[in-house]
């Protein structure tokens, strides 16, 4: 009866540091991809 609840609570443990990994994940990546405008006074003028 242990090993049964200690396999669904380290199962549960698992899907949840997935679910935080991801999220994680998901929330940089958002970021990664904004490029804001360059101002005319710091771009290059050739």
């Amino acid at each position: 009866m242990f090993k049964n609840f200690k396999l669904g609570l380290l199962t549960k443990v698992a899907s949840l540091l997935t679910l935080v990994a991801l999220t994680e994940v998901s929330t940089n990546s958002i970021w990664y991809l904004y490029e804001p405008e360059v101002p005319e006074s710091l771009k290059n003028k050739e």
